[in-house]
């Protein structure tokens, strides 16, 4: 039996530098896993639980399309991420509702402002349309319809449907879930070890080509403009990121294709998390140097005086 990571578990991952001195350093456990889930390295306790919130949303994604959900594209791709809530993302959330005789009535995620800055100015009223998950909560909906599943229960965890879930996070991650609670939407959260959401990004990034393609070539509807996400995902690698400091990717192609990476930043935030999975990439050899220098400086976090630039965010 695993247990929760603990404050002894957590190592140095990244330190922000002002004038040649360490300001703020973030701590976390990282893993790296091989095409065949075995570990090749661990930064603290990667076999300690942790809760993965949002990143785990792609693998939600398979126990939809194993009950029947039929979306492709964008439309695919939404249901994995965590949106901005721009006119964009809601039109395809409504598309995805409207698909299955369904309107926003039936989505049981809370109400929440635009995270966009710009269509945050024009929302008159926070929404459950406007809320991150709402594209995961369609995609919930759309898989209990055409499995003739209850709609009004689809967040119960004895549903069929979020029974399905845990059986896909537990083939995947090779592990048994050994604590469910509710994550921020209102649906199950199950726990997992760093090298289990790593081996389990790996597993998904190969083997389902169809839900990787939806995601890299839609990475706009998994997040947001500047998320890091789709950033990393510009250079061709899965990714997904969850609240507190959560992020895992997977690599689909190449000699490598099946390997994962996943990190949980200590403090919860995650300005650090993305810098720390690309630098891993980089260590193994499994990212090219062009491509690890376009992500270092589109993930850059800067450490800013007068309008300079007097450091930066450095993963360890």
């Amino acid at each position: 039996m695993t247990s929760m990571v603990s404050v002894s578990q957590f190592v140095n991952l990244a330190a922000l530098s002002r004038a040649g001195k360490v300001e703020s350093v973030h701590q976390g456990v990282a893993a790296v896993t091989r095409p065949d889930g075995v570990i090749i390295d661990a930064l603290g306790d990667a076999t300690a639980s942790i809760f993965p919130r949002s990143a785990v949303k792609p693998l939600q994604v398979v126990a939809m399309r194993r009950a029947g959900m039929k979306l492709t594209g964008a439309k695919l791709a939404i249901t994995a991420g965590s949106h901005q809530g721009t006119p964009e993302h809601i039109q395809l959330v409504l598309e995805i509702l409207a698909s299955v005789g369904l309107d926003d009535s039936a989505l049981q995620c809370p109400v929440a402002w635009p995270a966009s800055p710009e269509a945050r100015k024009s929302a008159s009223a926070e929404t459950t349309l406007a809320f991150n998950c709402s594209g995961k909560h369609a995609g919930f909906l759309a898989a209990c319809i055409e499995s003739g599943w209850d709609t009004k229960s689809y967040l119960d965890p004895s549903h069929p449907l979020q029974v399905l879930v845990k059986q896909v996070l537990e083939e995947y991650s090779g592990e048994d879930i050994e604590l469910s609670t509710v994550d921020g939407c209102g649906a199950p959260l199950h726990t997992i070890t760093p090298a289990g959401l790593a081996r389990a990004f790996g597993t998904l990034a190969k083997s389902e080509p169809e839900i990787s393609a939806a995601m890299l070539n839609n990475a706009w509807a998994v997040g947001g403009q500047n998320s890091p996400d789709k950033i990393v995902m510009q250079e061709g690698i899965v990714a997904k990121l969850g609240a507190e400091g959560v992020f895992a990717l997977g690599l689909a192609a190449g000699p490598n294709a099946g390997a994962g990476v996943a990190v949980k930043i200590a403090d919860g935030a995650l300005r650090a998390a993305p810098l720390v999975a690309i630098k891993l990439l980089k260590k193994h050899q499994m990212i090219s140097g062009a491509s690890y220098s376009r992500l270092e400086t589109a993930l850059a976090v800067e450490s800013m005086g007068g309008g300079h630039v007097l450091g930066h965010l450095t993963a360890l």
